[in-house]
């Protein structure tokens, strides 16, 4: 089974912290780049090493797809399901969408296209942490959409939360977890925020414009966060996700286990094995390209074995469950500790990295520093 991705790179506006291929566009612009996605999705679907495939995720991301007139978005998405195989198991298909750009007629449609699982940007559930973070949504924004989620009837909703930004306070996240907990989402992403460069929120930062929280302040929320959800009934089964049991991101999963998938759009990423292809991240670009039916490909590789066995391994440690060492074996041919040898030693005196008979996993500890440890495993 493999996973399908297909970006769409709109927003009402930029959010400061954002890195993303993504922004304000004219509606004419998104005309344009919508039928470019159609004509890559036709153009795909032809391919042999496409058109044997089958998959059983969809997930529309961005960018802001909900910004986007439902109409023009459900076409895409019937592009996508008269073009690809599809698995008889359930599909997840899933949009990303922001509280203040969805609307209840506009999520109806969405459902009677086929999309099952709706994950809403909220971000944060207060008002001076939306200000903080640049955001165009007010907390009854938040209310209000998920509100009208549930009534058109989607049963899989995620909420997108962030910590970690500017004036924060351990007690201010608690009343936001507790905020979004009263709700009952099914499944709840929790991303520590990120200074990316090139970005205002890293000029910011540089220039003491803002200050974010102290780093024992950070640990202090990520450990509430894994505390209080899962007092709550939410498994962490990822580094940042939380979910109520069987409701887990199925099509992020493919990514974390380094499964097949396809990405359309632009910037999107395809690992179709042992290939991986990244598209133009210039959006007009891409849609010129497309439009004179020529692939938009800026970025090819072949990864050998080798490359192949220590991603999965550092993909497959973001999981909380971590790895199973006899089935990496077989599937690779390579013994993980073996392969790794004294660069496991380390981690594992200082308890960062656990390892038993059959399986290699980060600690609670490892969690809190997974980019360093995970980089020395690449």
């Amino acid at each position: 089974m493999a996973g399908l991705y297909i970006h769409v790179p709109f927003c009402s506006k930029k959010c400061p912290y954002c890195d993303f291929v993504s922004g304000p566009f004219p509606v004419e612009v998104q005309v344009e780049y919508l039928k470019a996605v159609r004509k890559e999705i036709a153009f795909m679907s032809r391919r042999p090493d496409v058109s044997s495939m089958s998959f059983d995720t969809l997930y529309v991301g961005g960018g802001t797809p909900s910004v986007v007139p439902v109409r023009k978005l459900v076409s895409v998405l019937e592009a996508a399901n008269d073009s690809f195989s599809w698995s008889n198991t359930p599909l997840e298909i899933t949009v990303e969408a922001n509280p203040e750009s969805v609307t209840k007629e506009g999520l109806e449609e969405l459902m009677r296209a086929g999309v099952n699982r709706l994950s809403l940007g909220v971000q944060d559930l207060s008002d001076n942490g939306l200000k903080a973070l640049g955001r165009s949504h007010s907390v009854s924004d938040a209310f209000r959409a998920y509100g009208h989620a549930r009534e058109a009837g989607f049963s899989a909703i995620s909420l997108d939360l962030i910590y970690g930004f500017p004036g924060q306070s351990v007690k201010h996240w608690q009343q936001t977890l507790e905020q979004a907990v009263s709700l009952l989402p099914d499944h709840i992403s929790c991303y520590e925020l990120t200074v990316e460069k090139d970005t205002p929120l890293e000029r910011a930062v540089s220039q003491g414009v803002v200050k974010l929280p102290e780093e024992d302040t950070v640990i202090a929320l990520t450990d509430l966060t894994e505390d209080f959800l899962s007092d709550n009934g939410y498994e962490q089964y990822e580094i940042s996700n939380f979910a109520l049991y069987g409701k887990e991101c199925r099509h992020n999963i493919t990514y974390w286990e380094n499964g097949a998938y396809l990405g359309i759009g632009c910037s999107s990423v395809s690992f179709l094995p042992p290939r991986r292809d990244r598209n133009t991240t210039d959006l007009q670009r891409y849609i010129d390209l497309m439009t004179k039916g020529r692939r938009a490909v800026d970025m090819s590789e072949v990864l050998d074995p080798e490359t192949r066995f220590r991603e999965s391994v550092v993909l497959a440690l973001r999981l909380v469950k971590g790895i199973s060492l006899h089935e990496f074996s077989a599937r690779w041919g390579y013994d993980p500790v073996k392969y790794y040898g004294e660069k496991l030693s380390m981690p594992v005196e200082r308890e960062l990295i656990a390892l038993d008979d059959n399986r290699l996993m980060l600690t609670k500890k490892g969690r809190r520093l997974a980019d360093t440890v995970l980089s020395e495993l690449v």
